[in-house]
């Protein structure tokens, strides 16, 4: 048997040794020298994003669509007092003469950390309306997960013909 090996084996102990050492060590000083000038320099402007103030994030308000599972229209508007209104409109998936027919439905809720939780509305619309005595025996809710130009919607509700969904993702494709 050579010693080769063992000569490897101890090399590599030595540089692993001297790595370690030369990571504890503490950095030299250097004194200044004389010929350098001494420059006040300004701190650079700190950006609004960066410190403790934030900006405002982009209103949700505008229409938003959606193409799967099923087509559908989510309208989003300002309703006053940092409450929300909220109109869905949809349908099923395209079945021929066993599509589900559409379906609508208004909401109201507040804005909160990118969420807005709302109750169905009692509303008349082209489809369908929904009065105080329906809501009464069925209450029903709406949540939208905001996220840029996308919004998450579920729903409790379950006026819509069997088959209709208003519940998915949604792409802003207008703004008021």
């Amino acid at each position: 048997m050579r010693p080769y090996p063992m000569r490897r084996l101890r090399f590599a102990s030595a540089c692993l040794a001297m790595a370690v050492a030369a990571c504890q060590a503490e950095p030299p000083v250097s004194a200044p020298t004389p010929a350098t000038p001494s420059v006040a320099v300004e701190p650079a402007p700190v950006p609004a994003s960066a410190g403790s103030v934030s900006a405002p994030s982009p209103s949700p308000a505008g229409r938003y669509e959606a193409t799967t599972p099923a087509p559908g229209t989510l309208t989003l508007s300002e309703a006053g007092d940092g409450v929300w209104h909220i109109t869905l409109r949809g349908g099923a998936v395209p079945d021929g003469a066993s599509t589900a027919a559409d379906c609508e439905l208004e909401a109201r809720g507040p804005l909160v950390d990118g969420r807005i939780a709302a109750d169905v509305v009692p509303f008349e619309g082209t489809l369908s309306s929904v009065t105080e005595a329906d809501l009464a025996r069925e209450p029903s809710t709406v949540s939208i997960v905001l996220n840029g130009d996308v919004a998450t919607v579920m729903t409790d509700y379950t006026q819509c013909a069997l088959g209709a969904d208003l519940a998915g993702t949604y792409t802003r494709v207008a703004t008021p």
